[in-house]
């Protein structure tokens, strides 16, 4: 069981720069494989991945997560989630540790012939550098014991779509050269920065190429009406006035008119008073 005695000395999977530097410490790693990599997309934070990835630590086992393969039990959206684990004393936990500790799987692999030594473990490496994988969620948990390690750091990250091995981790080749014609290459990973789930939240304010030529042609239409407007004020100066002297002058004659009606209004009232007074004398 999560222990939460020492849960204030690890960082929330909610806290911005626990994101950060997660998030950044992942992309350096996949932008500087070798050889370099033409197809690695470039990740971005997923909450329900963070969650998962809370949820079983706060099992306290170091052993794989055995929903990630079922059907929308670890993601509302993605199925076959991956995962990487890491497990030490708390008080040494550091997110550049962990992350580096899954990286020194490399000296191990042979990319070449997609290949790992004998003996030895090389998939949180690979899972580490898939280049179909956009998005990670990570969290940290505090554990009373997790094997022989007392007060131990249990540290999670879930990824989206998750990794195999079935093949190399990724195409290697010129830096996004195989990157989809939408992409943006950013820190030598394939980006499409303008797209997120549609169940993403907090989702991000993004204005894509279209949305910022709306943008623009909304500007220069209301900066054409303000150049217009001036040029029809300089050049006809008398217009306004004469549209102000007319409209002026449909008013003084309603005004006009709304006067005679009372009076002739009056004069009728009048005249039949008179007569009701006659018919009484007589």
């Amino acid at each position: 069981m999560g222990s939460g005695l020492n849960a204030n000395f690890l960082p929330h999977e909610e806290d911005v720069d626990f994101i950060n530097e997660y998030v950044n410490l992942h992309n350096d790693i996949r932008g500087s494989v070798f050889p370099a990599g033409s197809n690695l997309r470039f990740m971005t934070w997923d909450v329900a991945l963070s969650r998962t990835a809370r949820a079983w630590g706060k099992k306290c086992l170091y052993q794989r997560n055995t929903h990630l393969d079922k059907a929308y039990e670890s993601h509302p959206v993605f199925n076959g989630i991956g995962e990487n684990m890491w497990v030490g004393p708390e008080n040494e936990f550091t997110a550049r540790i962990a992350i580096r500790s899954w990286h020194e799987e490399k000296k191990s692999y042979n990319f070449q012939n997609d290949t790992c030594l004998e003996y030895e473990n090389c998939s949180h490496y690979i899972q580490l550098v898939w280049d179909n994988s956009y998005k990670v969620g990570c969290a940290v948990t505090p554990c009373r014991r997790i094997g022989n390690i007392h007060f131990a750091a249990l540290f999670i990250c879930n990824y989206a779509p998750g990794g195999t091995l079935t093949r190399r981790p990724y195409q290697a080749g010129a830096v996004c050269s195989q990157c989809d014609n939408a992409d943006r290459c950013t820190d030598f990973l394939c980006n499409y920065q303008f797209w997120y789930p549609p169940w993403e939240v907090p989702r991000p304010l993004v204005c894509d190429p279209l949305c910022l030529f709306a943008i623009f042609l909304r500007g220069a239409c209301f900066m054409l009406c303000v150049i217009v407007v001036f040029v029809i004020q300089s050049r006809f100066p008398d217009v306004l006035a004469e549209k102000q002297m007319l409209s002026d002058s449909r008013r003084f004659s309603t005004e006009e008119e709304m006067r005679s009606k009372e009076e002739e209004e009056g004069e009728t009232e009048g005249a039949s008073e008179e007569g009701e007074e006659e018919e009484d004398e007589g």
